[in-house]
């Protein structure tokens, strides 16, 4: 897990890692372990590991993403552009030959928005925020330029 950076507020977000809670699934017990809590603003997230392979991101106690195909989620950082929250998660799977993509969670309008997938697998991207946009551009791995992507009003997109 990446460390707050100073885009983020300390007295605007707390960060807590590792709570143990017990849910009724079917009528029986099932562990979930809080991997991440974060407040960001008026929000509350959470990261949540169901299983091994199932990761909820939940706001103020929503599910709002459920990941089933990732080997792990891990939240990379918080960012606020323009009076706006947005989270940049990182999923890593089983393939050696793509270690990472990357989803943003905005947490603005009326409800949270999580991204489709994006990335070049590689697991060092470098995040700007301008304009209202936030841009995770990082190494290509074919060689050629950094490709970068651009979240802007609820869509991803390819600038590069």
């Amino acid at each position: 897990m990446k460390g707050l950076t100073k885009s983020m507020p300390v007295r605007t977000a707390a960060v807590v890692a590792g709570a143990m809670v017990v849910a009724l699934a079917g009528g029986r017990a099932m562990a979930s372990d809080t991997i991440l809590t974060a407040a960001l603003g008026d929000e509350v997230l959470q990261l949540i590991e169901d299983q091994p392979k199932v990761t909820r991101i939940v706001v103020n106690e929503k599910t709002v993403f459920e990941d089933r195909e990732s080997h792990t989620v891990a939240f990379y950082n918080a960012y606020q552009v323009q009076g706006r929250w947005m989270v940049l998660f990182q999923h890593e799977g089983d393939a050696k030959d793509c270690p990472a993509r990357y989803r943003v969670l905005d947490l603005s309008g009326p409800a949270p928005r999580m991204s489709l997938p994006f990335g070049t697998c590689s697991k060092e991207p470098e995040v700007a925020t301008a304009d209202g946009v936030l841009t995770v551009s990082m190494p290509n791995p074919a060689g050629g330029p950094a490709a970068s992507w651009t979240y802007r009003d609820g869509r991803i997109s390819r600038t590069r």
